[in-house]
């Protein structure tokens, strides 16, 4: 399991830190690599990947890779276009505030998003969607044009045994708050 995020670097040299944190068998967390780039975009994502495969070995599925992220700009179309063969999952703290922009803040779908995240089978999946349809129809059509694969443990493939679901692990190795 391996984290991508991008963090602003502010004061008298600007910039962006982009950032892998790897997960171990324990859960514990460590950072892999970073690079210093001038905007964070699909270019510098590219370039950074690049390497960052070449020098890991991430050579495929067969390999168990996970990565996780918060949806950065042009990060998921580059781990697309990269390793299309494997598993990509974001970060659900980042959905949900994405969810809330749309116009879904109240409380109650929060809970019912998180419980959809969190659910393990695809019949409990399937209830709290239908709960979430029962409260709000668009609520619902937001979250079905997201797909679940990339955010609810019912969806997940079950090769890998780290089932996170937020991406919070980059944060706290390089430097914390943002």
């Amino acid at each position: 399991m391996v984290g991508f995020d991008g963090a602003f670097i502010k004061g008298q040299h600007l910039g962006q830190l982009l950032s892998v944190v790897g997960i171990d068998a324990n859960n514990g967390m460590f950072p892999i690599a970073f690079a210093v780039v001038e905007t964070e975009s699909r270019d510098t994502w590219t370039w950074f990947l690049e390497i960052f495969f070449n020098d890991v070995g991430v050579r495929g599925p067969e390999n168990g890779w996970v990565f996780i992220t918060n949806k950065q700009k042009g990060l998921g179309q580059v781990i697309e276009a990269l390793k299309p063969d494997a598993e990509h999952r974001h970060c659900v703290t980042h959905l949900h505030n994405n969810f809330k922009l749309a116009g879904h803040g109240s409380l109650a779908l929060k809970h019912r998003l998180w419980a959809a995240a969190r659910s393990t089978t695809l019949p409990w999946w399937e209830a709290e969607m239908d709960n979430i349809m029962e409260m709000s129809a668009p609520a619902h059509a937001w979250l079905q044009d997201r797909p679940a694969i990339h955010w609810s443990r019912s969806h997940f493939t079950t090769g890998p045994k780290c089932d996170i679901l937020l991406n919070h692990l980059c944060e706290c190795n390089f430097g914390g708050k943002r």
